[in-house]
């Protein structure tokens, strides 16, 4: 059976089109952020994934689960994001985040909790990453994750668990050098 918020959007009601972005924006920006997106980014990823999902309304029609429609929509907007940065680096010759090069003498002090985590975070596999994103900020089960990714719920489980012992371990270890 359809969504009946996805029917209002196939229908053009534009109040389904607020209740949307109220439902979804916070966590589909937090979840972008969290699959490896640049902070400034993930605004503009997020804008344009609620223009191209108004401009293609019809789509919404046959939609039972709205939750993992919109966090694939999201996966499938991060993953050209993400390609046309690599196409950008590749043709200007970078091949390291500045973001992570520091001029001001920094480099010998010891990184914040946020930034070790942000550093353990970046160091996962991308899927780990993805489905410690879908999980934590965007709030989806398993099954969720699973149909959003095309895998089984165990292999999102699975994943998600890999990924906190990775996290644990790394974060441990940071903070045992200090």
């Amino acid at each position: 059976m359809a969504d009946p918020l996805a029917q209002s959007l196939a229908a053009g009601t534009p109040s389904a089109f607020a209740e949307l972005y109220d439902r979804f924006a916070e966590r589909l920006v937090k979840t972008a952020r969290r699959m490896g997106c640049h902070p400034a980014a993930t605004e503009d990823i997020v804008h344009d994934l609620f223009v191209a999902m108004a401009r293609s309304r019809a789509n919404f029609e046959n939609v039972d689960n709205l939750d993992a429609y919109v966090f694939t929509a999201l996966r499938h907007a991060v993953a050209r994001h993400q390609q046309r940065r690599r196409l950008e680096h590749a043709a200007h010759g970078r091949l390291a985040e500045s973001a992570l090069q520091r001029d001001d003498g920094a480099a010998d002090m010891p990184p914040s909790a946020n930034e070790s985590l942000a550093l353990a975070l970046a160091s996962l596999p991308p899927e780990q990453r993805e489905a410690v994103g879908l999980k934590i900020d965007g709030g989806l089960t398993f099954a969720e994750i699973g149909e959003v990714t095309g895998i089984s719920p165990n292999t999102a489980a699975s994943r998600y668990r890999y990924a906190l012992e990775k996290l644990r371990i790394l974060l441990i270890d940071s903070f045992v050098k200090e």
